[in-house]
């Protein structure tokens, strides 16, 4: 079983005491419960997303989306797609906390997979979009997660940044960028398609934030030859009979009595 990530960690410490924080004490922008107030921040996450991509929501009806690095905000709580997966190493605390958001009703229920974005536990190009949201800077080091993001999107799919820029690194945010060094890294695998700047950060302590939607730079091409992988099998099994007849014994492998 996996294990809980240790809380003695200031990085984790600040990111669960963060919400549990505004659980109990800043809830004053929606009015009600703690489940209204996210519900109601999904709604225009959905909402900014999709005007920024240019979409409207019926374009969402057959989508895999992926949350990444979601906490327990519920990011896509509110999204009429297909699919959605919520990816955030500190969901199984969140999980015993009781503090995970029940989808809205009519809408499809969240996969939460407790993982890090460093390795998504999803194979390659089967996902439409990628929302990060106020999360890449959350991670000591961006590229590996943007490079996961790539490996899973579906050629054709987009991802979406909402990025904070300058400020300091704390410790539950690492990472400072400026919008050139954030350019930087993402051009490295997408090229930008649509960007809104200059828009009040995220975070205290950072100067501003930026949205930005992007396209893979070019497509996925497979990095095994099936071919070359069955002649391998073939000429594997067929070492078996030849050693079979000469009467050498081999021990049994997994897999070989099984039929199609």
């Amino acid at each position: 079983m996996p294990t809980l990530p240790d809380l003695n960690d200031p990085r984790y410490l600040h990111e669960i005491g963060w919400f549990l924080y505004h659980e109990k004490y800043e809830r004053d922008h929606y009015g009600g419960s703690y489940d209204d107030e996210r519900l109601a921040y999904s709604r225009l996450l959905l909402e900014e997303v999709l005007q920024l991509s240019g979409h409207d929501t019926k374009w969402l009806e057959d989508k895999t989306i992926v949350s990444i690095g979601s906490g327990c905000t519920g990011d896509l709580a509110a999204w009429p797609a297909a699919a959605k997966v919520s990816i955030d190493p500190l969901l199984r605390i969140y999980q015993q906390l009781g503090m995970l958001l029940n989808d809205e009703e009519n809408t499809k229920p969240t996969v939460y997979l407790s993982s890090s974005a460093e390795a998504i536990p999803l194979v390659d190009g089967t996902v439409d979009v990628v929302v990060c949201r106020n999360a890449l800077d959350h991670m000591p080091e961006p590229q590996p997660p943007l490079n996961e993001f790539c490996r899973i999107l579906r050629d054709d799919g987009k991802l979406f940044l909402s990025v904070d820029l300058g400020g300091e690194p704390t410790p539950d945010e690492p990472t400072v960028f400026s919008q050139e060094s954030l350019s930087t890294l993402i051009l490295s695998k997408f090229d930008i398609v649509a960007q809104s700047s200059n828009l009040p950060a995220h975070s205290k302590g950072r100067d501003s934030s930026v949205r930005i939607v992007a396209r893979k730079k070019s497509p996925t091409t497979p990095c095994l030859d099936k071919e070359a992988i069955l002649k391998m099998y073939i000429r594997d099994i067929s070492q078996d009979d030849a050693n079979a007849a000469a009467g050498v014994a081999r021990p049994a492998r997994p897999g070989t009595s099984k039929t199609p």
